[in-house]
C-alpha cells in the first residue's frame, strides 16, 4: 500500500511538468506564428466572426536598408484603446459603443489641446490671427461637450470614460463599467 502511494505523487508531479511543458511549447508556437505574421512571412488568417471583418489592416512596404529591395508589412491599424477593444477578435464593444467613445475622445482631445503660444521680439500690429480664436472656440465648445456628457454619468464611470476614451489606458476590471458608461452616452449624449 505505501509502495503505491509513493508512486502516485511521482505520476503527479511528472503529469504536471508535462502539462506546463505542452503549455510552454503552445506559448512559443503562438510567439513565433505571430512574429512571423508581423514580419509578413506567414498570412494572418485571422479570428472568425464580424470583429474580423472590421478590423482595419493596413499594407505597407518597407525598405529595411538603402538600396535594398522592400518588405511588405500588414498591420492592424489601431488608434487608442477603443479601437483595440473594438477591433480585438472577441470584441468587448458593440458598435454603439465604440463610437460613442470614439465621439468622446474627440471632444476630449479638442478640450485638453493646449494653444500655441506664439512670442515675437517686434509689436504685433494687423487684424490678429483667426486661426487663434478659432482654435479656442473650438476648445470651448468641446469642453462644454465634455462637460455635459460627464454630467450624466456617476463619478465611477465618469472616471473609467476618462481614462479609457480621453488619457487612452486599458480598462483593466472595470469592462463592465465602461460597457454601462458608453451605453448611456450613446443613448443620451
Amino acid at each position: 500500500m505505501s509502495r503505491s502511494a509513493s508512486h502516485t505523487p511521482a505520476r503527479n508531479d511528472f503529469s504536471e511538468r508535462a502539462r506546463v511543458a505542452a503549455i510552454l511549447r503552445a506559448d512559443r508556437r503562438a510567439r513565433l506564428l505571430a512574429r512571423d505574421i508581423a514580419a509578413g512571412l506567414k498570412p494572418d488568417r485571422g479570428a472568425d466572426g464580424p470583429a474580423a471583418a472590421m478590423r482595419r489592416v493596413e499594407t505597407a512596404s518597407i525598405e529595411l536598408a538603402p538600396g535594398t529591395r522592400p518588405h511588405t508589412v500588414r498591420r492592424t491599424n489601431d488608434t487608442c484603446e477603443l479601437d483595440r477593444l473594438f477591433y480585438r477578435a472577441n470584441a468587448a464593444l458593440t458598435p454603439a459603443q465604440h463610437a460613442a467613445g470614439m465621439r468622446f475622445r474627440a471632444a476630449w482631445r479638442r478640450a485638453t489641446r493646449g494653444g500655441r503660444l506664439v512670442q515675437r521680439y517686434t509689436p504685433h500690429t494687423g487684424n490678429g490671427s483667426a486661426g487663434s480664436m478659432e482654435e479656442t472656440e473650438a476648445s470651448v465648445h468641446a469642453r462644454h461637450a465634455v462637460d455635459q456628457a460627464l454630467a450624466l454619468l456617476t463619478p465611477a464611470r465618469a472616471r473609467v470614460v476618462c481614462a479609457v476614451c480621453g488619457m487612452d489606458e486599458h480598462p483593466g476590471t472595470s469592462i463592465r463599467t465602461l460597457h454601462h458608461a458608453l451605453d448611456l452616452l450613446h443613448e443620451r449624449w
